[in-house]
């Protein structure tokens, strides 16, 4: 196992995992940050906007909740796949296909994924917030954006941190989804690994070893994250 291991380090499938892993990171990081975005849009709406704002995003939630991730991966893609090669074949740009839009369909079926969970996530930091806070701050003269910036969106994004976690960790494992549509992340450079050098099972290895990495080192940073800037704000609501 350990010659097999040199031989697939030397013909350079370690720095492919490695790549492979870089784009994970990326596609999770920019799905994430955009089904944040999402989650505190329909956080907001369900909160404090009209009924027919709030079905919508009720039956957004739903639908994406009762959908199999593959499904929706498979539905982007194919439902994007021809505008998105008549528009490569417009600008002649081949790596449209094979590279960026696998990328963005990653992202934006991530970011879908994700922003569904978020929105209950979000739902619940804006309900912990004590309401009185933001009595008193109007009652001092704060207007309605100092009140976002300076009471709300800091309680906000701490009350929601460890939820984050939990929606973080999901959309890191689902990017593996997106092999199936030609992105090579980390799991479709193991499959391509295990295939050129027929051993699937040191390879599949090493790219669980990178993945339980990642998952390992962001929820520190997310730990880290919940103690630092919780500094001061347990007991605020209290």
């Amino acid at each position: 196992m350990i010659q097999s291991l040199h031989d697939i380090l030397s013909a350079g499938w370690g720095n492919m995992l490695l790549r492979g892993a870089a784009m994970t990171v990326f596609i999770s990081v920019c799905g994430i940050c955009l089904g944040m975005l999402i989650g505190i849009a329909g956080a907001a709406a369900k909160t404090g906007a009209g009924r027919p704002v709030r079905a919508l995003v009720a039956l957004y939630t739903l639908i994406v909740r009762s959908v199999p991730e593959l499904l929706i991966i498979y539905l982007l893609f194919f439902g994007a796949v021809q505008p998105a090669a008549d528009l490569a074949d417009w600008l002649e740009w081949d790596d449209l296909m094979s590279t960026v839009f696998p990328m963005l369909i990653g992202i934006l079926a991530i970011a879908l994924i994700s922003g569904s969970y978020s929105v209950e996530v979000f739902r619940g930091a804006f309900k912990a917030i004590d309401p009185g806070q933001l009595e008193a701050a109007r009652a001092i003269g704060l207007n309605r954006r100092q009140c976002l910036r300076r009471i709300t969106l800091p309680q906000l994004f701490w009350y929601a941190l460890p939820g984050a976690n939990n929606v973080w960790q999901a959309a890191l494992k689902d990017t593996a989804l997106i092999s199936l549509v030609g992105l090579v992340e980390l799991m479709r450079a193991a499959v391509l690994g295990s295939a050129a050098t027929r051993e699937p099972l040191i390879l599949y290895l090493m790219a669980g070893i990178l993945y339980f990495l990642i998952g390992a080192c962001s929820q520190g940073l997310f730990v880290w994250a919940e103690r630092h800037f919780g500094r001061g704000m347990r007991g605020a609501g209290s």
